[in-house]
């Protein structure tokens, strides 16, 4: 058992008022799951910005999903906590130098100094990531197919399914995994090619749309289950996909890399947010798939630890994670 400890804030008495007593939260009692719950203004994404803050300044990795865009609020790290550094942030009724002692004066309430800050900000890397767009560092999510590195088949079949029906959603295709021959076809292309250890992109994979590299599909006839003609007509759909020039920013930047997403080149622990505020709902929904099922892979690979050492935090999760009458 590691002896991090994320230090959270302090306990309010019956009137509201701030009392001696510390609130400590032991980090490894966050090895499963963990949810921030409360009502509309109550402090839950602020609690949440101290607890990856807190995880940082213990060395542990953090990955951020943002759909609604306030987690990049991580990155507005200002040692100086100068007037300048927050005039570029604040809304322009605001006098920056209040905005800034203000500041100044919270953080010294808490016993936390310029240096603190500098720590935090110098100690790690920071950065934002915007699948389907430029405006930050944009991410490869479906342009390379690259295979796995795990042998567990459970957590390849998962990656695949989420990478199929982001790939079809693209193109308005709600397909079911088990019974819709697109989401069959695709399924079966990507695994048999991943099966031999090969990265597929988006324009070889439409070709074997075409021409697939197996005769069957189960027990009945490739040209029985999914007549050429309705194959050239999904492999149209996908290329008018692969030829829109907005779908350029989906294929840009570098592939999705898990190990990349926590630690930097020089081991420092990284913050990672995956801003998704600038997509559809649809597509919201893929990207968080796609991740979290890479990020499974990834994981089932790892050694087994009853340490924290990576926290993936996810901002707003009403309506990706909707109650049900089975505990999650």
């Amino acid at each position: 058992m590691s002896d991090a400890t994320f230090h959270l804030g302090a306990v309010l008495d019956d009137a509201g008022e701030r009392t001696d007593e510390a609130v400590a939260y032991e980090a490894d009692d966050l090895t499963t799951h963990g949810v921030i719950v409360g009502m509309t203004g109550s402090g839950k994404t602020g609690l949440g910005v101290v607890t990856m803050e807190e995880a940082l300044r213990n060395n542990i990795p953090t990955l951020v999903i943002d759909p609604k865009g306030d987690m990049g609020n991580l990155l507005l790290t200002f040692p100086q906590l100068s007037a300048d550094d927050f005039a570029p942030w604040v809304p322009r009724d605001t006098d920056p130098a209040e905005t800034a002692e203000t500041w100044r004066s919270g953080l010294e309430g808490w016993g936390l100094a310029p240096e603190h800050i500098a720590e935090l900000r110098d100690g790690h890397r920071f950065c934002v990531l915007t699948p389907g767009s430029t405006a930050g560092m944009p991410v490869n999510l479906i342009g390379s197919l690259t295979p796995p590195t795990t042998d567990d088949s459970e957590a390849i079949t998962d990656e695949i399914e989420a990478l199929v029906s982001g790939i079809l959603g693209l193109v308005g295709i709600t397909a079911d995994p088990l019974s819709d021959r697109e989401h069959i076809l695709l399924a079966n292309i990507i695994a048999a090619a991943w099966a031999n250890g090969e990265s597929l992109d988006l324009a070889t994979l439409l070709a074997r749309i075409q021409d697939p590299p197996m005769r069957k599909l189960g027990v009945i006839e490739l040209d029985q289950f999914f007549p050429k003609a309705d194959r050239t007509k999904l492999m149209m759909k996908l290329n008018g996909l692969l030829a829109s020039p907005g779908f350029a920013p989906w294929t840009q930047g570098a592939p999705l890399d898990v190990q990349s997403l926590f630690w930097d080149d020089q081991g420092r622990a990284a913050c990672t947010v995956l801003y998704l505020a600038h997509l559809s709902e649809s597509e919201r929904q893929m990207v968080v798939s796609l991740v979290l099922s890479k990020v499974v892979s990834w994981m089932r690979g790892q050694s087994g630890s009853t340490d924290l050492r990576a926290l993936i935090y996810m901002d707003e999760v009403y309506g990706y994670v909707p109650p049900t009458a089975q505990p999650p």
